[in-house]
């Protein structure tokens, strides 16, 4: 990662520009640090520390959040999937009896007219919205509250149908913005659930190809500057759609992506002259997984690079939890996507019918990963997909 980079780096002076010279600043000794001393052919340490981690995710569990945190107030269904989500994938573990029993007590609380009216992010009259709904629905499955589940999907169904936009899109809530998030966000509620699909996706497979854009990424909404979460999110839709050859332009989109991982750092960006942020570790991993999946290939991207950004650089390896970047503070988004795209690194994908549910996950070297195979598809582990799917289908 020190050596000199394969593409020539941007050197026009701008805000961006000087602060990647900063954070390569901080960076580099970091590395140089780590090579003092390395013989040839040795490996340098890159410990995940995961008893740290998981005591700073159990804190969390266990205790009420600091005041800051109000300002989350409408993002609470989020604070519950990445702490458990989090928890989940670097302790291989099922959550407790007891940390069950209160997602599924809050996830309750939040529901609106028992699905009609989607699932809020917080309390005190908000409404429902898409994302919350996602991030709830994943929590429940974590949690094995497969009850809710049953008892909401079809009122929900009638929900979604209000979201629909004439183009194929779906808003975040009624007058609410439209992008390539909240359509994901409706494709993965509608197919965990089971929900009939064949009207209420009418449309989407094409609006979700047109926010490809020059670049080869895809962007929030057509016309707009290609992103690495909107990325992730069209590509996601395009395997719970039933992949097609058709969906995108497949070599552009692999040149972006390759270019969001930086020569230094070996972290990922989310645009194009952006910095480095851990949270990509997952947004932009796992377009690499679906990508693998794609197209039978293993090693799309540098994925020692990954893991060694995620384990030298952005780790809080005393305290627990995982940060942007050197500077930072540690929080639980961050943990969470992080920890996710350990497994993107740790394993590679395949899939057999071009759909959301055959996916399959390997070790790259057995019996060494520190994260359960998480879905490149839904961002929870396989395992978990699979034991509702299963559940599912028995009814």
């Amino acid at each position: 990662m020190l050596a000199t980079p394969p593409i020539a780096e941007d050197d026009y002076l701008c805000e961006t520009t000087a602060s990647q010279k900063q954070v390569e600043s901080t960076i580099k000794p970091i590395y140089e640090g780590l090579f003092q001393g390395i013989h040839p052919g040795e490996v340098y340490d890159q410990e995940i520390a995961t008893d740290s981690h998981l005591k700073f995710l159990e804190y969390f569990m266990d205790n009420a959040l600091p005041e800051p945190f109000y300002r989350l107030d409408a993002s609470q269904q989020w604070l519950i999937y990445w702490i458990s989500n989090a928890h989940v994938v670097l302790s291989g573990n099922d959550l407790s009896e007891d940390m069950k029993k209160k997602i599924s007590q809050k996830v309750n609380a939040l529901i609106v007219e028992e699905g009609k009216g989607g699932i809020a992010g917080g309390p005190n009259g908000q409404i429902g919205h898409v994302a919350s709904t996602y991030a709830a629905v994943l929590s429940l499955i974590l949690a094995e509250d497969y009850g809710t589940l049953d008892r909401i999907k079809d009122n929900m169904l009638q929900w979604l149908f209000t979201l629909k936009n004439k183009d194929g899109s779906f808003a975040m809530h009624p007058g609410g913005e439209c992008d390539t998030r909240s359509t994901y966000c409706v494709l993965v509620i509608s197919s965990l659930l089971d929900l009939p699909t064949q009207e209420l996706w009418r449309g989407c497979r094409e609006w979700v190809s047109s926010c490809q854009t020059f670049e080869g990424g895809f962007a929030g909404v057509p016309g707009t500057e290609a992103h690495g979460g909107y990325t992730f999110c069209a590509l996601a839709s395009f395997f719970l759609l039933g992949r097609r050859d058709c969906d995108f332009d497949r070599s552009s989109l692999l040149r972006w992506l390759a270019d969001r991982q930086l020569s230094l750092e070996g972290g990922f960006s989310g645009r194009t002259n952006k910095l480095v942020d851990v949270c990509y570790s997952f947004w932009v991993g796992a377009s690499f997984a679906l990508m693998e999946a794609d197209t039978s290939e293993s090693a799309l991207f540098n994925k020692q690079a990954l893991i060694s950004y995620i384990a030298n650089c952005s780790q809080e390896a005393d305290g627990g939890g995982l940060r942007d970047k050197p500077g930072k503070s540690p929080d639980l988004y961050h943990t969470n996507y992080a920890l996710c795209g350990i497994s993107m690194a740790e394993h590679s994908y395949r899939n057999i019918n071009g759909d959301a549910y055959t996916f399959e996950a390997h070790e790259l070297h057995e019996g060494s990963s520190y994260t359960l195979p998480v879905s490149p598809v839904f961002g929870i582990p396989l395992r978990y997909v699979e034991k509702y799917r299963a559940h599912i289908e028995k009814k």
